[in-house]
């Protein structure tokens, strides 16, 4: 044994206030080799963002106590996170109030599981893992 590690796992911090979603997106990115760390509203974001580093935050727009909106801004201000990829999610008809913040990506919800995997992937790199389901093709699941 050399004692050499693989590549670093890559952090991904999910603010999302339903409790169903983001379970289904912390089992999704676990299984296909990501680390989840997840937060039920901004302010719990907030906090894990100074405790570990993030390689890409996803991000409901309506969440309890501080709002996806504000959390994306405060993210955006401070200088150790300015750069980090953030996907915004939305269960919104109409997107088009959101298109101003400084987000990398913006999904409507319902999503394919699969598209936003691909995002992930496009804005950090493959996780070096396979996806849950194997080389299935066709769309995932909504959530």
């Amino acid at each position: 044994m050399t004692g050499e590690q693989g590549p670093p796992v890559k952090n991904i911090l999910v603010a999302e206030d339903d409790d169903r979603l983001r379970e289904v997106l912390e089992e999704w990115l676990s299984a296909t080799g990501y680390r989840p760390i997840t937060a039920q509203d901004g302010i719990e974001a907030l906090d894990w963002l100074g405790r570990l580093p993030i390689d890409l935050m996803i991000v409901d727009i309506l969440m309890p106590h501080l709002d996806g909106s504000e959390l994306i801004k405060r993210v955006r201000k401070e200088k150790q996170w300015g750069s980090i990829p953030i996907i915004l999610l939305s269960g919104y008809g109409n997107l088009d109030p959101y298109r101003n913040l400084a987000v990398n990506v913006i999904l409507p919800k319902p999503f394919d599981i699969h598209v936003l995997l691909r995002e992930v992937q496009a804005l950090i790199g493959p996780p070096g893992a396979a996806s849950p389901g194997g080389d299935r093709a066709g769309r995932g699941p909504e959530i």
